[in-house]
């Protein structure tokens, strides 16, 4: 593959260079290469790639995974942080019985479209449920459906929007606002949060890819890199693991405590989530004790992030380019992968030292 230097930033600014400079980071340490092509390509006509980087004992039974992409487009911060923390030394040598994995591009193709989503509008993230029983379709998404699908990018039109969705909140509550809006629904393929009505390829490339990426693991603790909620370039973690469990006990360990304050979050009720892929990781390794979890850098406060939802669900509607496409397509990528050169730098610096931190835990764990 040919060399694509990235920003002096350490952003990329499009999935080939990503994964250019990270493949080429992977390679001078050590890791070894493998993955799987999706069938579809990027807009310029790229191939698009789930990979993955292994380091350290190919027989460990204790490893530390980093993933990202999961939601496309903010894989661009995920794949920095990996890159940066692989050219900074990490992972770096590894006692027996160790090893790290890096997953790059989980949702390859909304990566190099600069889309949260899959090919077919599924957020990644609501897609792993058993689709022999798909939830029945959410009575609060089905009334705010119609005024989440706008006709025009426009301030009028997202007032609009807003106002029957502050409506809604205001009847219903916090809690069953955002379980309606963002929790996930299985019944408007060109709606909001999507989880489709099958396995994705990027779900299915996934389990295909654990066996070999896991090998005989026994424990695992896993890390998937998101952008959007949390304090501005400044981690945020959630665990969905129950009190008492390994994994959650484990996530403190490495994480400690105070990484699940909820402090910094601009929302007053969290979604019950429905379909994430952290959570359908153990069902997918079994034999392997799991302690996942989601950390996110966040952006923006939430209204704006909900802007740029309304500006996907629009954008993903229209048959051509205009004026108010550019704009929405601007405020969109603004919204997960912000240009501000303090965010970038907070988010590395950040995402690298969290990077080290999980790899020290591993390796303080079989000493």
């Amino acid at each position: 593959m040919s060399s694509f230097p990235l920003a002096p930033d350490g952003f990329a600014a499009t999935y080939t260079e990503a994964r250019s400079a990270w493949l080429q980071a992977a390679a001078a340490g050590g890791g070894r290469v493998s993955g799987l092509q999706h069938p579809d390509v990027g807009p310029r006509g790229e191939a698009l790639w789930l990979d993955v980087a292994r380091f350290g004992d190919p027989q460990a039974h204790s490893v530390f995974v980093v993933s990202c992409g999961t939601h496309g487009i903010e894989g661009y911060a995920g794949s920095a942080v990996q890159t940066a923390w692989m050219n900074a030394g990490g992972p770096g040598e590894l006692p027996t019985g160790t090893a790290v994995v890096l997953v790059h591009a989980i949702n390859p193709w909304g990566f190099a479209h600069g889309q949260r989503v899959t090919e077919n509008n599924v957020d990644l993230n609501r897609n792993f449920i058993d689709f022999a029983s798909i939830p029945a379709p959410h009575a609060g998404y089905t009334e705010l459906h119609p005024h989440l699908m706008l006709e025009h990018w426009d301030e009028a039109a997202i007032a609009r929007a807003f106002a029957a969705m502050d409506a809604y909140r205001e009847r219903a509550g916090e809690q069953a606002f955002s379980d309606a809006f963002n929790g996930g629904q299985y019944q408007s393929p060109e709606g909001l949060f999507y989880g489709g009505r099958q396995p994705e390829w990027s779900r299915r490339a996934l389990a295909r890819c654990l066996p070999e990426a896991l090998g005989p693991a026994r424990r695992c603790v896993w890390v998937d890199l998101h952008t959007g909620i949390g304090p501005y370039g400044l981690p945020f973690f959630f665990s969905f693991d129950a009190p008492g469990s390994w994994g959650r006990q484990r996530a403190r360990e490495v994480w400690g405590e105070n990484a699940f304050s909820g402090k910094g979050s601009t929302h007053k009720a969290f979604a019950v989530y429905q379909g994430l892929m952290i959570g359908a990781l153990a069902a997918m390794a079994p034999g392997c004790a799991m302690s996942p979890v989601v950390i996110e850098f966040g952006t923006h406060e939430r209204r704006r992030m909900q802007r740029a939802h309304l500006a996907l669900a629009w954008m993903r509607r229209q048959r051509m380019a205009s004026e108010a496409f550019e704009r929405a397509a601007a405020e969109y990528r603004e919204a997960f992968v912000p240009s501000d050169p303090r965010w970038r730098a907070s988010v590395l610096r950040e995402g690298v030292a969290l990077c080290q931190r999980g790899r020290d835990a591993l390796v303080a764990e079989v000493r």
